[in-house]
């Protein structure tokens, strides 16, 4: 399969050049991004010696820098550089080009997986957050602390990523990432070279996405489906090749949105350590208005006797279009985390409101 994926992409290059394509103007970068602020009061329980607050102030938004080019053969070229709007360590994610024609789109850089970026799941009321990015608790033990239903296992790495173009609603999208030695947040590693044969971490993953989206009279309908294979670069204990899967839908009719999504991941490890979770939502949208709810479950059993690990979490909210870009969301989120093991058990209540601008 690798040869096959870097087979493809070399002949996709060559087209690309054949043209004696010459840009007819030199690429000038452009901002975009989004911001999102959020007050929230939360009601968690202590673990331990660790307290969470009851009251704080949440942020997470980037600045895009961004530009594009029309060749004279008709291919689009253009850059992306996410820059992080706060201090993290994770300064400048999503790094990338792309080149774009009728024969599809080829992106080479640190950029989300095919099969992520062509997932759907469980909508959600609240802009920017809500069930996709359930971040308003905090967690200290445990091993299943998300719900998210997207294959993210290569995150930000470095990779190649090929789309085709879309045809009768079906699109297939194929990622080829040579290791996770350069991390998964975006970092890289701009010429040199890369550590091989650590014990246990990932390489040679292949990835594959498909959705298939579409209007069917007056009923909005998208599935998708993606598929992760990982090899060992040496193998260690209780080790295994990363293998995951998804499926994902949405189905929209007169305003309102039900979707849902599942996942299964084996975690890179031998036995019965998978983790399956899934999701379900219902929105309705009127005029500048949404407001919906949503479910997700989360379970991981334990080979090694330790027990399971199971996490719920409801959501409640809307969102009022203030303006182009401009959103104004509130809601309520619980969470239940339960386990066999007394440290990984906790409750908690967040109450939140704030905004999310897109420019």
């Amino acid at each position: 399969m690798k040869k096959i994926l870097i087979g493809t992409t070399a002949l996709v290059a060559v087209g690309l050049v054949a043209g004696q394509a010459s840009a007819a103007e030199k690429i000038k970068l452009g901002l975009g991004g989004y911001y999102q602020s959020f007050f929230k009061i939360t009601d968690q329980d202590d673990i331990g010696a660790t307290s969470y607050r009851t009251d704080s102030v949440v942020q997470e938004g980037e600045i895009f820098f961004l530009g594009e080019t029309v060749l004279d053969n008709g291919t689009k070229v253009g850059v992306q550089v996410q820059l992080e709007g706060y201090t993290t360590g994770d300064q400048i994610d999503e790094h990338y080009v792309y080149f774009d024609g009728s024969w599809g789109r080829l992106l080479i850089g640190a950029e989300n997986s095919a099969a992520y970026l062509m997932h759907y799941a469980a909508p959600s009321a609240i802009v920017g957050h809500g069930m996709a990015t359930p971040n308003f608790f905090g967690f200290t033990t445990g091993d299943n602390q998300t719900d998210l239903t997207y294959v993210n296992e290569t995150s930000d790495a470095n990779k190649l990523t090929y789309f085709t173009p879309r045809m009768a609603g079906f699109q297939l999208g194929l990622s080829y990432t040579p290791s996770l030695a350069g991390g998964t947040g975006g970092s890289s590693n701009s010429y040199g070279n890369l550590t091989d044969d650590a014990a246990g971490r990932q390489e040679q993953i292949v990835e594959v996405g498909v959705n298939y989206v579409n209007k069917l009279g007056g009923v909005d309908l998208a599935v998708s489906g993606g598929y992760l294979k990982g090899s060992l670069e040496a193998d260690a204990i209780g080790a295994d090749d990363l293998q995951v899967w998804s499926l994902g839908m949405n189905v929209g009719f007169s305003g309102f949105t039900l979707g849902g999504s599942y996942i299964n991941d084996n975690n890179g490890l031998e036995g019965n350590n998978d983790m399956d979770r899934w999701n379900v939502g219902l929105t309705y949208a009127f005029g500048p208005y949404t407001v919906g709810g949503a479910y997700a479950l989360s379970t991981r059993e334990f080979a090694n006797g330790a027990g399971d690990d199971e996490l719920e979490f409801y959501e409640f909210g809307g969102t009022y279009a203030m303006g182009p870009g401009v959103n104004l969301s509130a809601g309520v989120q619980f969470v239940n985390a339960d386990s066999d093991r007394a440290s990984a058990r906790q409750e908690g209540t967040s109450f939140l409101i704030g905004t999310g601008i897109s420019f």
